[in-house]
């Protein structure tokens, strides 16, 4: 009596054993997995620069590191700013050529090597017959350019051995080399404790089956690792290029990663399918079991939730993105072929297995260990899904919505008629070099970073066109007087670039609409709503500044107010009157309408748009070719104008120069030529508009104009 009474307990322990040698089993086997792969695809410095140069494969890497290295050449060459979007094609196509691979690979060797050295202080990687490469390429699109690159290219990336991250990086790989060869012993230990928990389980069916249920499930994580990298690389990089290139990065590394995920999946379905009771999976049974999760309701809320989200997700990535669904629905499909081929192959040998193994009675409920499984995947994949919308909403740092009594920065200036201050400007201030697909922009750095700089006025260009494809054409014929000075104000050469592009754009055009661009918008084009709304944001976030907006406006009045509608910068627009009396910054601050408008063209009878010849600005002359051709001698606009514009950048069409920028925006300069331009016509020089206003000190010329104490005082 007391051995049968003891039984139950016996069985008892021995499943509670069996189930801890099963989970042993599982998690070793997963840790181990992932350490030999990575162990092998980070310490290996042969497979880490092959898995580097298989990853320029990928266009978003190839991109990523194209920008990098026209950076690096266009820093040394600041000059090439004008053609970066040529440039970059050109270095687009070295980079995925073999040669620059073949280079590269070495390279990247080395500075793994060094990495791994306890000695190395610094990492160098460089290839410094990229530039040679690039010049060979470039000598296809013009010699003056070719000529202009320098014969050796710098370094594309140097870190510096004190960084954080380095030291980070270099500890984990550390880690990672010590712990490898426990790897191998741990894919053995786990192995042997999943035949240990199926050997001493009193229920050996059920064992199997779960083991087998959890091998899968091991696999099926280890191939989410490549979609948790594409999820949470855009949510965790806020650079969208960079992200992009982190993403084919880890398709590069952790690709072969998924097929190993999914031969162990397939060997824990093989493990599964063997354990199943009777002759193992039936098809129709399969089917139904299907039809029936789909049609039949659920008589718990919580099941019926379940299902109903389930089928309702389906539907929305069937209707969104047709072709992951497609898919998806492959990959489904593929599984429950294999799960069938499975137990075909197990009716097939059922004849020569032991008679015990066959004919058991032992009960096996094969859902619940399945369900079990499939819940561990969905829930990781839910996971990560979850942290990505997370990262994504996190909250951003607290915006202080307070000016703090200032008017552009300054409380003096918030008494001073808006006619008596001085304001920093950017000539052509949407063409930027931050932007791929301009060509010969007149600034480095974009809106947003202008305003963030300080500049305060923006001279636009406004125009319609279609789109085709990522260019735009112009519509020349949407305003009479457009056609008059093109090509006087751009150029003959920039002219005969912009019919070469706009001859080359080839499909239907898209729905006309206003972009910003420079005399054509084949060379470059921004849309103007969406650029307002950049100087929306900036207001919101900055209510004690005033801004003005100057347009050379080739598109009609009503293109210009449709855009501020859409943009909601209307609702910052100044709409009072101006002479005789000129508000104050304050007065303006305290009215909400904090933006000047001003058009050189036409106003259409808007009331808030005021025409800039017609007695409102003065100019100086803006062509001019050397630093000692600056004048401050009259050119449109009239003496009694209340706003006095000092244009100062050096004229080389059609490609401006960085180099002249750093020579004429130093603050000096500024300021000795605004003085005299003040002394000899009698006016305040309100807006003073330089290329390139991340260059030089635009911005502390201004404040010492506008007679204020220098940035630099201020800070302790």
């Amino acid at each position: 009596m007391g051995v049968a009474a003891n039984r139950p307990n016996m069985r008892r322990s021995s499943r509670i054993f069996a189930g801890l040698l099963a989970g042993t089993g599982l998690f070793l086997l997963a840790v181990s997995l992932l350490m030999l792969y990575v162990g092998r695809s980070m310490l290996r410095d042969d497979l880490f620069a092959q898995r580097v140069s298989a990853s320029l494969d990928d266009p978003r890497v190839a991109e990523f590191v194209a920008l990098r290295i026209t950076d690096a050449v266009i820093a040394q060459q600041p000059d090439l700013t004008a053609v970066r979007p040529i440039l970059v094609v050109v270095t687009r196509g070295v980079v995925a050529s073999d040669p620059f691979r073949a280079m590269i690979r070495p390279a990247v060797r080395q500075a793994h090597r060094a990495l791994l050295s306890s000695t190395a202080e610094d990492i160098l990687l460089a290839a410094p017959d990229a530039g040679v490469l690039i010049r060979e390429s470039l000598a296809a699109v013009g010699s003056t350019a070719a000529d202009r690159l320098p014969a050796r290219l710098a370094p594309l990336m140097q870190v510096q051995g004190g960084s954080p991250t380095l030291r980070v990086a270099g500890g984990v790989i550390d880690v990672l080399g010590l712990l490898r060869p426990l790897g191998r012993i741990g894919l053995l230990a786990g192995f042997l404790c999943l035949v240990a928990a199926i050997l001493v389980s009193p229920a050996k069916r059920s064992t199997m089956l779960a083991a087998g249920v959890g091998v899968t499930t091991v696999g099926a994580v280890l191939a989410l690792s490549v979609l948790a990298c594409r999820v949470l690389a855009p949510a965790v990089i806020l650079d969208p290029a960079a992200a992009d290139a982190v993403v084919g990065l880890s398709v590069a590394f952790f690709g072969p990663l998924r097929i190993v995920g999914l031969i162990v999946a397939v060997i824990g379905v093989a493990v599964a399918v063997a354990a199943l009771p009777g002759d193992g999976l039936d098809p129709a049974k399969l089917r139904n079991d299907l039809w029936d999760f789909a049609s039949r309701p659920r008589t718990r809320a919580p099941r019926e939730f379940v299902r109903l989200t389930a089928i309702g997700a389906v539907g929305l990535i069937a209707l969104f993105s047709p072709s992951f669904a497609l898919s998806m629905a492959a990959v489904a499909s593929g599984a429950i072929i294999l799960l069938l081929a499975f137990a075909g192959w197990r009716r097939l040998i059922q004849p020569y297995m032991p008679h015990d193994l066959v004919a058991t009675s032992e009960q096996v409920r094969v859902a619940p260990v399945a369900w079990a499984g499939a819940r561990v995947v969905v829930l990781i994949a839910l996971g990560i899904g979850a942290a990505a919308l997370i990262l994504r909403v996190r909250p951003q740092a607290e915006i202080v919505l307070a000016s703090g009594g200032t008017c552009n920065g300054a409380a003096e200036l918030c008494e001073r008629p808006l006619n008596e201050v001085v304001f920093a400007g950017a000539h052509n201030g949407m063409g930027s070099a931050t932007n791929p697909t301009w060509l010969f922009p007149n600034q480095d750095i974009g809106i947003r970073q202008s305003l963030d700089r300080g500049v305060r006025a923006f001279l636009l260009d406004p125009y319609r066109g279609n789109r085709i494809g990522d260019r735009v054409r112009t519509d020349f014929d949407a305003v009479p007087h457009a056609n008059r000075k093109f090509e006087e104000v751009i150029g003959p050469e920039a002219w005969a670039a912009g019919m070469r592009v706009r001859e080359q754009l080839v499909g239907d055009p898209g729905p006309s609409d206003v972009y910003l661009c420079h005399g054509f918008c084949e060379l470059g084009a921004l849309r103007m709503a969406g650029e307002l709304r950049i100087f929306v944001e900036f207001l919101v976030t900055h209510p004690g500044e005033v801004v003005i907006i100057d347009f050379e406006d080739y598109t009609p009045a009503s293109d210009i107010v449709a855009a501020f509608e859409e943009s909601g910068l209307l609702e910052y627009v100044y709409q009072g009157p101006l002479d005789p009396n000129w508000p104050t910054l304050g007065d303006m601050v305290a009215s909400g309408g904090r933006v000047l408008v001003i058009t050189e063209n036409e106003t259409g009878g808007v009331p808030w748009m005021h025409l800039a010849w017609e007695g409102l600005m003065a100019e100086t002359p803006y062509t001019f070719r050397t630093p000692e051709e600056f004048s401050c001698r009259e050119n449109r606009g009239g003496p009694t104008a209340g706003l006095f514009l000092v244009n100062h950048w050096i004229e080389t069409t059609p490609a401006p120069r960085p180099s002249n920028a750093q020579i004429v925006n130093q603050r000096d300069v500024i300021v000795e030529r605004v003085r005299q331009c003040q002394s000899e016509r009698g006016m305040t020089a309100n807006i003073i508009a330089v290329d390139f206003a991340g260059i030089g000190d635009v911005v502390g010329a201004v404040r010492e104009l506008n007679g204020l104490t220098p940035l630099t005082a201020l800070l302790p």
